[in-house]
């Protein structure tokens, strides 16, 4: 009697089942890649903004670290000289009013303890970073305002 009843019950349930057609299988893989297309899209994106904004950023501290500079100094870090001993800083081609286009030298700004170099510490003697940042004087008053751009020539700038 027992084994009748699941005779029964397994030719029963096998009757209603049907499976997904094709077409609907197709349209939801469709539907999945549409949606796939736009999600990446959208976080196509954030990279750029972020790298902007981490520039923006790193313009914003080298701003203030060369006002601290000048503070101290009475002239703004200037060229690319390098690593500069502290006792030599200010270093010779610093300058008080910084020609438009001249470059920040953050080389002196890390020696002056007013930039940390986050490989070796603080006052370390490390090479600068490769330079996808460019960080220079503007002409425009006040002297010494810090133009930061990406060396790749992006529209994204600070200052």
């Amino acid at each position: 009697m027992l084994l009748s009843i699941l005779k029964d019950a397994r030719r029963r349930s096998n009757r209603g089942q049907e499976g997904f057609t094709l077409v609907e299988l197709l349209v939801v893989i469709a539907i999945l890649g549409i949606l796939a297309a736009i999600v990446l899209f959208n976080i196509s994106g954030v990279n750029a903004n972020a790298a902007c904004n981490g520039m923006k950023t790193d313009g914003a501290t080298i701003q203030g670290a060369a006002d601290l500079y000048w503070n101290t100094y009475g002239v703004y870090p200037v060229g690319n000289a390098g690593v500069v001993p502290p006792a030599t800083l200010p270093g010779a081609a610093d300058a008080q009013t910084p020609a438009a286009g001249t470059t920040v030298n953050q080389a002196e700004l890390l020696q002056a303890n007013l930039l940390h170099s986050s490989t070796n510490g603080w006052n370390a003697p490390a090479p600068i970073p490769a330079m996808t940042e460019q960080f220079t004087y503007k002409a425009s008053p006040p002297q010494g305002t810090v133009h930061g751009a990406f060396s790749s020539g992006s529209a994204c700038t600070y200052n």
